[in-house]
């Protein structure tokens, strides 16, 4: 077992690599909240020219799918759809899931609010950055909408065997969750509601195939049949692409996250065991799939789902109350034109400092992607506010808007850590207000005279906001845990 072990680590870090070359439409980095259009358009089709795939990759998917069915212990209901495609068609089928899921003017607002937290750069385009890094990662995608796994034809490349073996596990575990869970109804139901809740949900799905492709991947060398140097040189040759990828924004960098602290999640926070000991975590992908995390809180502290004596559910804030209270305060025209919930991975992220480099090595721990600033996180809620125009009614300017943000935390300590770290680490320009002992809210581009109209309306009777449907309070003292009132 000490020797599994050994190889299973190796594994986890080899992984990473194999990861960064697998991508889906829920494999991709989480992008602003993005509330469903009114008519929600029709499903992205996979690339009409896509030719078939070759015989010989056929083959491999095949014999690849089979050892899928024997490490979950479910069958294909159907086969799987395969095709072969090229950069340019790739490239046109992530456009179009980007674009159906990231209407423009929500992809301003949400790229607004990025910015304005701190969270990307002044200068980022959010879509763009989303679109390089997926065309130059993504080896194979499996779209749950056409129920196609596309592998990418790159001229001049080098297919390798194993990888490609490992990259095809990955995915065909999502075909398979797929036809047992339905995941593009659990994306169109669950996805594009906001940043928090979005890497919870997507956490689910990659974890769910980064735990068996981690399996997979420890049956082949403990079988022999893989061959660990040449995958350490592949590794080798590939750092210069992911450095690309490592260089981005850590809002970009986090989708990592996904994979490791989802497959964690899954695991109930024992990964090495279960998988060293061939424990699979179908059933547990299935309940998670059918009840969702609600934050990242629960992604990286698993006991807090899956325990029912720890289970912690984020507060929820009332946003009418809060649209209310913003309109009353701002002078002039104003109103809140996007809603976003940052989250405790984010929250770590903004707290971290910004010359500290990524440690690729230290990305397999769930510890790395929150911190002492941000683990006692207990709800949050972002506001934009925007000028209203009876000609662009919500449209947001992104250097005259306005935004406030609510934070809630567990205790007063947890609070006041995090207000020390983000005041030193987040962006320049925003001011502090401590609220009640438990929270804290961040104005940005305020007026003095707006930001105390506000302050002294937090201050009346408290908001309605809740914790398991219970009330909750940034006032300990008023906490009670009773009925709303």
């Amino acid at each position: 077992m000490k020797h599994a072990r050994s190889i299973l680590l190796l594994s986890i870090l080899l992984a990473l690599a194999a990861t960064l070359q697998a991508a889906s439409p829920v494999s991709a980095p989480t992008v602003p909240a993005v509330k469903p259009a009114p008519a929600p358009a029709a499903p992205a089709a996979a690339p009409a020219s896509a030719g078939a795939m070759p015989a010989d990759l056929i083959k491999m998917a095949d014999e690849v799918a089979k050892e899928v069915e024997t490490l979950r212990g479910w069958k294909f209901k159907a086969p799987v759809k395969k095709a072969l495609v090229t950069e340019k068609e790739a490239r046109a089928w992530m456009e179009k899931q980007v674009d159906q899921q990231l209407p423009q003017e929500k992809i301003d607002q949400g790229q607004a609010m990025l910015r304005m937290v701190g969270l990307v750069p002044p200068d980022c385009d959010v879509r763009k950055t989303i679109l390089d890094l997926l065309q130059g990662q993504a080896e194979g995608f499996y779209d749950p909408d056409t129920k196609t796994l596309s592998l990418v034809e790159r001229p001049g490349s080098k297919r390798i065997a194993f990888v490609e073996e490992i990259m095809l596990a990955h995915e065909l575990t999502h075909a398979l969750d797929d036809q047992y869970a339905d995941l593009a109804g659990f994306v169109k139901k669950h996805l594009a509601g906001d940043v928090d809740s979005d890497l919870a949900a997507d956490s689910v799905i990659e974890g769910s195939a980064s735990f068996l492709m981690m399996r997979y991947m420890l049956m082949q060398q403990l079988s022999g049949k893989l061959d660990l140097e040449g995958l350490q040189q592949y590794v080798k040759d590939e750092a210069a692409r992911t450095k690309t990828f490592l260089a981005a924004p850590r809002y970009f960098t986090s989708m990592l996250a996904t994979y490791t602290c989802g497959m964690n999640f899954l695991a109930r926070g024992d990964l090495v065991e279960r998988i060293a000991g061939g424990k699979d975590v179908g059933d547990e992908a299935l309940a998670a799939l059918k009840n969702p995390p609600r934050s990242t809180t629960q992604i990286l502290h698993p006991e807090k789902y899956w325990d029912p004596k720890a289970r912690e559910e984020p507060v929820i804030v009332n946003d009418d109350d809060m649209s209310k209270l913003t309109r009353a305060a701002v002078n002039g025209p104003w109103g809140v034109a996007y809603k976003d919930t940052v989250g405790e991975l984010m929250a770590a992220v903004l707290t971290t400092p910004k010359d500290q480099k990524p440690d690729v090595l230290a990305m397999n721990s769930p510890g790395y992607w929150t911190n002492e600033a941000a683990a006692g996180w207990a709800g949050d809620r972002f506001y934009l506010l925007a000028r209203t125009s009876p000609t662009l009614p919500g449209r947001v300017i992104d250097k005259t808007c306005k935004g406030i943000w609510v934070t809630l935390w567990n205790t007063p300590k947890d609070r006041d850590e995090f207000v020390a770290a983000y005041d030193q680490n987040g962006p320049a320009g925003h001011t502090t207000y401590k609220w009640g002992d438990l929270g804290a809210v961040f104005f940005f581009r305020f007026e003095e005279a707006e930001q105390k109209a506000v302050e002294a309306a937090l201050e009346k009777p408290p908001l309605k906001f809740t914790r398991d449907s219970k009330f909750w309070s940034p006032w300990s003292g008023l906490m009670g845990y009773g009925p709303v009132p």
